[in-house]
């Protein structure tokens, strides 16, 4: 190589040698820039991946041995040392977002609960602010690495969309950059936060998504605010029924809703029908529970007995009538929320300490990266999320309204009149 410098150095000059050399790293890296897919398939790498993806290959089998990624083999070679073998890194992809997954294939012997374990240390190894596992299919793991926060700027609320679909509420962002849109339809759910933390940005940003629907009367929301209309109040033209009063009188108001789904399965059973479907003649309806812990474990006995009974009915009988349970609440101890597990969706937003994670998200959630208890005082809105049906956790952050923009809200978008006719429609009788 030095003979061949030499001499092209001799033939055409130094100094043309090296402008020579500059014009194309520079083009390589313009190249690099414009068009990494193209670049990447130049280089030889997956599509996607780039340098980056390169540099994980190098680095990945030391980390995975240092953090004993590794599965040993009970069977000695040659020289009577134990035959072992690293985790192995399969793709490489970055996300919009900036979001870099790792897909890791598991030896046999190593399980996800051996990488889950290990998040900080990887975190540490990689140098980024975030490490968490995602699953994938048998044998196989996703390892996230976030290098920056895409949650740390204010959401402002998402544009009203005409006639969204129960399915697909636009409720705020995903830490990948894309709209956060939740799926209402057939679901219940619990939002769980110490003081402070953004129960409130969850369900303004998930009314603000319902309100064509709440306008023309397809979703009737009926709320329970037990601190004297101070949290909901402002938004009370948006509401079906509202109660603020007694915990007597929210008692009644949920077994009001109890004899909705009672006379709604019976004229969904006599139509042959499994799943309701939301119309202005026969809703959906969300039943918003500001503060849980205020009717389940502060007021008097018998009242609480009765709430108990009414929302477990509503928990467990209600997904299929079209009604939804949506509870906030503080404290999420077993005294508390002993059905939590009938929530099937769930958000951990900033917690007290380490064991509520689980508490709320599910055993080996906060392994997983789901470190609510480590959520900024300074970030409210943000929560992990976990779906019915899957062990991915999601981070998001709901869109946060101001005073002005609930009030603009609740005046543009007001809740048609409730009458006996919409309350008990399902029957099958004729209210006219």
């Amino acid at each position: 190589m030095a003979g061949t410098g030499w001499l092209v150095d001799y033939l055409v000059g130094r100094t043309v040698t090296i402008w020579t050399a500059a014009v194309l790293v520079a083009l390589l890296i313009g190249w690099r820039l414009a068009w990494p897919t193209s670049f990447g398939r130049f280089v030889g790498l997956p599509a996607a991946q780039g340098w980056r993806g390169f540099a994980y290959r190098l680095w990945w089998p030391h980390v995975a041995a240092r953090h004993g990624l590794v599965a040993h083999s009970m069977d000695t070679g040659q020289d009577g040392r134990m035959d072992r073998e690293v985790a192995k890194l399969g793709k490489v992809k970055i996300t919009a977002g900036g979001i870099e997954r790792l897909r890791i294939k598991l030896p046999v012997g190593l399980k996800p609960a051996d990488v889950e374990r290990v998040t900080d240390g990887l975190a540490t190894a990689f140098r980024v602010r975030e490490c968490r596992v995602l699953p994938d299919r048998p044998g196989r793991v996703w390892v996230e690495l976030h290098r920056r926060d895409v949650l740390a700027p204010v959401v402002r609320p998402l544009p009203i969309t005409e006639s969204v679909k129960l399915s697909e509420v636009p409720v705020g962002r995903h830490e990948d950059g894309t709209d956060w849109r939740f799926r209402l339809l057939g679901t219940h759910v619990l939002v769980a936060g110490a003081t402070g933390a953004g129960k409130g940005s969850v369900i303004w940003s998930l009314l603000r998504g319902l309100a064509d629907r709440i306008a023309d009367g397809s979703v009737q929301v009926w709320a329970i605010d037990p601190k004297g209309g101070m949290e909901l109040g402002p938004g009370k033209p948006l509401f079906t029924r509202f109660e603020d009063q007694t915990p007597e009188a929210m008692c009644e108001l949920l077994e009001e809703l109890v004899t909705v789904k009672d006379a709604r399965a019976k004229a969904l059973a006599a139509q042959g029908v499994r799943k309701h479907t939301a119309s202005p003649d026969s809703p959906h309806i969300l039943i918003v529970v500001d503060e849980l812990a205020t009717l389940t474990a502060f007021a008097e006995r018998k009242v609480t007995h009765r709430m108990d009974q009414a929302l477990g009915l509503l928990l467990t009988q209600g997904r299929a009538c079209g009604i939804t349970v949506l509870a906030a609440v503080q404290d999420p101890g077993k005294d508390v929320v002993g059905w939590r597990d009938l929530f099937p969706t769930r958000l951990a937003m900033r917690l007290d300490n380490p064991i509520q994670v689980d508490m709320v998200l599910g055993d080996g959630a906060r392994d997983q990266g789901a470190r609510a208890d480590h959520i900024s005082e300074f970030t409210p809105g943000v929560a992990f999320m976990r779906v019915e049906g899957t062990r991915a956790i999601r981070r998001v952050r709901a869109s946060y309204l101001t005073d002005d923009d609930i009030t603009d809200l609740a005046r543009t978008y007001p809740a048609p009149s409730w009458t006996s006719r919409l309350q008990l429609v399902d029957d099958g009788s004729d209210a006219a």
